[in-house]
């Protein structure tokens, strides 16, 4: 307080000096108490007013130097020092302007002047000695040149090792920062990413001496610091190596991350690493391009191996990158040559060999599915062919696809053939599918006894059925021409329906022929009896033979074996009286599948009846029973590696989820799949934006399963008009092949 009051006093006494020119000037030995009390900014203010009107006053510039003095003692020497520097100067020209006026009669003439130099007896008088103000003045200077002798170097190696370890820190921060990862950083290392690595490490050994060189000068000249340094290293990306902010004064230990350890740590990650996956990619693409373009000479000299893309390159890619364009790209390049080699097969048996429509089929399935799958890794390339992913492998797209843009033609190119390709295919099996599919041309008949059985099967109209004349429902057709026919006719004995099988020999001729009518609950038969379903083989036949009762109208079903001979083999009634529908022998199993649907011959599609499929063993055991219900029919069943495929028209259905699926006007198809157990595993709608009917379902392999159907509701036949025609190939998995155009 006490200081402010002097301070106050001093300039209103300064001031009230300047307007009285004509009245007594203030003393400057009044002054100076308050001046030498004041602030130093305030004190220099009063005494550079004084001067101008007393230039020659020693005191005045003694009191300003001692004043600058302060200020450069004060400053701090490192984040001070451009005050400091300047401070000195000042107070080393106020001082050689004291010393041009200052002597032994100036001081003792003057002594109320130069009171903080003064020096009292024990009268309490005081005494100012010129000897003293020198022995001040030089000490200043001494202090004042040593720090202009080593302050210079000492700043400029700290400031340099600062700005070098800042420099680093800047260049490593931003580079973390356009990469997500370490590894996005592997695959984008580049020359300029070298440059960028270099200066890093340049930065930071710039930094380490720097601060050494600082360090050995402050041991010969002390200014308040004695840091030392504190190297970690840098483990965990986008954690270590970081600073917000970077003080080298306020810690005794400064923390540094070790920036050159990480650069060659990482520099020979990727020499070693990238580097050779990058050669292992190379490798790669020379092979794989040198069998697709050899693909005709190799078939041609029967070498059918196929391109295997090598695992360890694609395990290594995965490693690095999950989402790259690189590997879809090697994948279609594999799936081609394989495509490539089929199509070539397939060019040379169809010019060469005679091949049965069920094989053509299933290898131009497999063709479609392979084109399917080729699309989609087509696909994965186009939606990963981005800026991002083809910098990481910039050199070698540019060298073998010409870039992203050379990259994007070859997609566009590949579409556009193998789109080509699956339109041929796909014509090829619809003609293919409509040869098997065609009515015989030829309806004739093989005689038993007096009896005419014809050759060909038809569905019967049972309350039409004209007496004695049989209508053939089931043919199943032997490897040597042989057959089994069934079917039924009206009984004008017992004027019931009764079912009839035989077997007819490659000449038409009739080895052996059964009828039969089943019996419920009399000693003799009293039910109209419908051949349901058939299966046969070199062995013998199976059939189902559905009976009701001609009076209550109670179901049965009883499942009958014969050989090849005529021989009953085997006879069991079922548990399961829906009307049946299918049955299948299943070779890996022997077992039979049956599919039941509805009750009577004529289907009911608009009532919700139980879709069944049940497996028997060779004796009639049922081994299991998968049921779901649904407003439409039953089509048919095939096995799968894993299970089997049902299908079949809705207008309603459930599915596992609990969803309803409806079609109004019409129908679409279901696939429900199960285990080898019987058990739900999967399941598909196969809907479209028109309702249709489901005629057909076959299965030509693992990869070509055909639903097939029309547009007409009302149409059971294969539909031949293509305008018309619903055809849909799915795979094992339910996944769609091809489907109809909208």
């Amino acid at each position: 307080m006490r200081r402010i009051i002097l301070s106050a006093l001093a300039i209103g006494l300064l001031a009230l000096a300047h307007s009285l020119e004509a009245q007594k000037r203030v003393k400057y030995e009044d002054l100076l108490p308050g001046i030498l009390n004041s602030e130093p900014g305030v004190g220099v203010a009063n005494l550079e007013n004084l001067v101008k009107n007393d230039p020659e006053n020693a005191s005045m510039y003694l009191q300003l130097g001692l004043i600058y003095y302060k200020r450069f003692k004060e400053s701090d020497p490192i984040t001070g020092y451009k005050k400091a520097m300047a401070n000195i100067k000042l107070a080393k020209e106020a001082f050689d302007n004291c010393e041009r006026y200052i002597n032994e009669k100036e001081v003792k003439k003057n002594k109320e002047e130069y009171i903080n130099f003064a020096m009292y007896d024990e009268r309490g008088k005081y005494t100012v000695s010129l000897d003293s103000i020198q022995k001040e003045i030089l000490a200043s200077r001494q202090n004042m040149d040593a720090f202009e002798i080593n302050m210079p170097g000492i700043y400029d190696d700290f400031t340099r090792s600062y700005r070098h370890y800042s420099n680093a820190n800047r260049s490593f921060t931003r580079l973390i920062s356009n990469h997500r990862s370490i590894k996005d950083l592997y695959l984008l290392y580049d020359e300029q990413m070298a440059q960028n690595f270099d200066d890093i490490k340049s930065n930071y050994l710039e930094s380490l001496k720097y601060f050494k060189a600082y360090k050995e000068k402050t041991n010969g000249y002390d200014i308040g610091y004695n840091q030392k340094i504190k190297i970690d290293s840098i483990s965990i990306y986008k954690l270590d190596g970081l600073a917000v902010e970077i003080n080298f004064l306020e810690q005794q230990e400064i923390p540094l991350w070790d920036y050159a350890k990480w650069v060659d740590d990482t520099k020979a990650y990727i020499d070693e690493h990238i580097s050779a996956l990058r050669l292992m990619m190379i490798e790669n693409e020379k092979i794989a391009s040198t069998k697709i373009n050899q693909v005709p000479e190799d078939v041609a000299n029967g070498h059918l191996e196929p391109l295997h893309i090598d695992k360890e390159f694609l395990f290594t890619l995965r490693k690095y990158d999950l989402n790259s364009v690189i590997e879809p790209l090697f994948l279609y390049n594999e799936k081609k040559h394989e495509l490539l080699i089929q199509e070539e097969l397939n060019k040379f048996t169809t010019e060469t060999m005679k091949v049965a429509p069920e094989r053509q089929i299933s290898h131009y399935g497999y063709l479609l599915s392979s084109i399917r799958k080729s699309d989609t890794l087509l696909q994965h390339v186009e939606k990963r062919n981005t800026d991002f992913s083809y910098q990481k492998y910039k050199t070698f797209l540019d060298d073998y696809y010409s870039g992203m843009s050379g990259l994007n033609l070859m997609i566009d190119r590949e579409k556009s053939t193998s789109q080509e390709q699956f339109d041929d295919y796909l014509t090829s099996v619809r003609v293919l599918l409509e040869e098997k599919y065609s009515p015989d041309s030829i309806q004739n008949s093989v005689k038993y006894r007096r009896v005419s059985i014809p050759n060909y099967v038809s569905v019967p109209i049972l309350d039409s059925l004209e007496e004695s004349t049989r209508v053939s429902m089931q043919k199943t057709v032997n490897l040597d021409g042989s057959a089994y026919l069934g079917g039924v006719y009206k009984n004008t004995k017992s004027n019931l329906i009764t079912a009839y099988v035989c077997r007819v020999e490659a000449n038409n001729t009739i080895r052996w022929y059964k009828d039969f009518t089943l019996q419920m609950d009399s000693v003799k038969a009293d039910s109209h009896t419908v051949l349901a379903a058939m299966v046969g083989g070199q062995a013998g036949c199976t059939f189902v033979l559905n009976g009701t009762h001609h009076e209550t109208g109670a179901k049965m079903n009883t499942l009958f074996s014969y050989s090849e001979e005529g021989e009953q083999l085997m006879v069991r009634n079922l548990l399961e009286d829906n009307f049946p529908r299918i049955i299948e022998f299943e070779e890996q199993t022997n077992t039979f599948l049956i599919g039941f649907n509805g009750r009577e011959l004529a289907k009911e599609r608009t009532q919700t009846s139980q879709v069944v499929l049940a497996n028997y063993n060779v004796i009639g055991d049922l081994l299991w029973k998968y049921s779901r219900e649904v407003v439409g029919d039953l089509i048919g069943v095939v096995a799968l590696e894993d299970g089997y495929l049902i299908n079949g028209n809705y207008s309603r259905i459930q599915d596992s989820t609990g969803k309803f699926f409806r079609v109004e006007d019409g129908f679409a198809s279901y696939l429900i799949k199960v285990n080898n157990s019987g058990q739900w595993s999967d399941e598909r709608i196969l809907s479209t934006p028109f309702p249709y009917n489901t005629t057909h379902f076959m299965k030509a392999g693992e990869h070509s399963i055909h639903v097939l159907g029309s547009k007409k509701i009302g149409q059971d036949q294969y539909e031949r008009e293509p305008d018309h025609l619903v055809h849909f190939i799915v795979n094992r998995d339910l996944d769609i092949v091809s489907s109809p155009k909208p």
